[in-house]
């Protein structure tokens, strides 16, 4: 159990933690999925994409672990434009199954999140759909609250998925974290599926509860999300 106080600056900051570059500092630590058959594994990665080619995340396998290489090209310092954050994913020749998930430069054991544990959003607003490019539309946002929240190697696996209204960024996410992190008394207090949650609305809107086993945080920037939508959203989030 994750003994955490969550307020509303945390809660978003979970989400924007984990679109910083996995390179610096913590390897591939972060958010981490592994598929439901096993085989496919998908990290998060930020790169500028007029500097340098798209990474390639290499898996190196043995008998007992899986161990994660992010492979890059050169960068031309010379050209400037704006980063883009993106799932990158790597095929296994067989089933993670009980083999460690390795991160290279430290050694740690990466813990990654099950697909087939995740919640499923049956609702979403009109015109909103998944995307892998998860940069967040306001991405002031990103910047600010990216300080708040940081993965380590005791860190429970959890996978964010982010979506937007097509021609536009990322504006909305959903956080799954394994574990019971205690919800703070801030905003305005919700039940969702009979689980005490709250709401808080700010400059952002996120919805925030815990069913024993996991915690959820639904998270928009989108100006024109107004609570009634998002507490819909999380009201039909079911395994």
């Amino acid at each position: 159990m994750l003994a955490v106080a969550v307020v509303a600056a945390l809660a978003l900051a979970v989400t924007a933690s984990i679109m910083k570059d996995p390179r610096h500092g913590e390897g591939l630590l972060g958010e981490v999925l592994v598929s439901g058959d096993g085989r496919t594994i998908t990290t998060l990665n930020s790169r500028t994409p007029c500097q340098q080619d798209p990474p390639e995340l290499v898996a190196s396998e043995s008998r007992d672990s899986v161990t994660l290489v992010l492979k890059e090209s050169d960068i031309d310092l010379r050209p400037q434009c704006n980063t883009i954050d993106e799932q990158i994913t790597t095929t296994l020749q067989s089933p993670l199954g009980t083999r460690r998930l390795v991160d290279p430069d430290n050694g740690w054991t990466i813990a990654p999140f099950d697909q087939k544990r995740l919640a499923n959003p049956r609702y979403l607003p009109p015109g909103y759909a998944p995307t892998t490019d998860v940069k967040w539309s306001d991405s002031s946002q990103h910047d600010l609250l990216s300080a708040f929240f940081m993965r380590d190697r005791n860190s429970g696996p959890a996978w964010t998925r982010f979506y937007h209204r097509a021609p536009e960024k990322a504006s909305l996410s959903i956080t799954q974290i394994s574990g019971n992190l205690t919800v703070s008394a801030a905003g305005t207090p919700e039940s969702i599926h009979g689980w005490a949650g709250r709401l808080t609305p700010d400059s952002n809107y996120t919805v925030t509860w815990t069913n024993g086993a996991y915690t959820f945080i639904v998270s928009t920037t989108d100006q024109h999300l107004h609570e009634a939508e998002l507490l819909r959203i999380a009201k039909h989030l079911t395994p």
